[in-house]
């Protein structure tokens, strides 16, 4: 089987990466894509494509979708800039698969599960929940994943949307604003005082990353397996229980020793988010997801990694 993992420099794609290089063979592009170029990323997108169908033969293959520097805070233009650039992989796709090949393969998307359903009502929420995003973020998923669904009728390709919770680990991107179990253990390693803009009582849904790459390339292989007409699939990828920040904060005491300091402040981004967000998957892909990671473990484990970084070559912050 050969796999490709797009965004496979971030938090989820380095993981659904390295989850892939146990069981099949990975495609590495020699191009390092400049995702503030619309043109020259969709330019190279395509010289992949090529080279990656070129040399498929009669394999099984799969292509993740892990990419994107879209938050919760990004603009209506930012999130269209993210758009197009995906709307231009899908173009080459169709133009580079060949036809006896559309069969053998599943392309996984990564939407977020707490944008899809920012809006909505009737917690707790699931696969059968109808979406309702409050940003232009959870907008732009929501017009991906129609775009896989047309794109899965048309081409008979297999698709697999990961609805994903909230993720963590050590590789999350702080200069994106967003991340809060790696931000608390940073500020814990470099005392320094945390700033909320929600209430403590805020509760999320948090999942280990090392957990979402396995329950999802475990999905993709299960799919590629499968004979069901069905070929377009939403699955939420989310951890059995949800936290709120309060207890995070407190688990994070407990284990690390030592209390986090935060300080509570309020401005209207933070006060309009929903303050629960609870979910629970009723869709089966085979047999059913393990989370194993407790979450007392997961900080643990984001800590040691950003201590070992640190003490090799000094933590730092983006824009510090």
């Amino acid at each position: 089987m050969k796999v490709w993992v797009i965004g496979r420099g971030g938090l989820l794609g380095s993981s659904v990466e390295k989850e892939c290089l146990a069981s099949a063979e990975v495609y590495f592009p020699a191009i390092n894509f400049n995702w503030r170029d619309i043109n020259l990323v969709s330019q190279d997108l395509n010289a992949c494509c090529h080279n990656f169908f070129g040399n498929l033969g009669s394999e099984n293959w799969a292509i993740y979708w892990c990419a994107g520097r879209g938050t919760l805070a990004s603009t209506i233009d930012q999130m269209e800039n993210e758009n197009q650039i995906f709307e231009s992989l899908l173009r080459s796709i169709e133009n580079t698969c060949p036809t006896g090949s559309r069969d053998h393969g599943v392309i996984f998307h990564a939407s977020s599960a707490g944008s899809i359903y920012g809006g909505s009502q009737n917690p707790p929420f699931t696969e059968l929940t109808v979406p309702k995003p409050l940003t232009p973020y959870g907008d732009a998923k929501l017009r991906q994943e129609h775009s896989l669904r047309e794109f899965s009728k048309r081409l008979g390709v297999r698709v697999l949307v990961g609805r994903i919770s909230n993720l963590y680990g050590a590789r999350q991107d702080l200069e994106k604003n967003q991340g809060l179990i790696s931000t608390i253990c940073y500020s814990i390693l470099r005392r320094q005082p945390i700033k909320l803009f929600v209430p403590l009582e805020t509760s999320r849904n948090y999942i280990f990353v090392k957990d979402a790459a396995k329950t999802i390339v475990g999905h993709v292989n299960t799919l590629i397996t499968l004979s069901e007409t069905e070929k377009f699939k939403v699955k939420l990828i989310v951890a059995e229980e949800n936290l709120t920040i309060g207890s995070i904060i407190n688990i994070a005491k407990t284990v690390f020793r030592v209390k986090p300091l935060v300080t509570l402040s309020a401005n209207k981004t933070g006060s309009a988010e929903p303050q629960n967000l609870v979910f629970k998957s009723v869709s089966q892909i085979g047999s059913s997801s393990n989370i194993q990671t407790s979450f007392s473990v997961g900080i643990k484990q984001v800590m040691s990694e950003l201590q070992s970084g640190f003490l090799a070559k000094g933590w730092y912050k983006p824009n510090d």
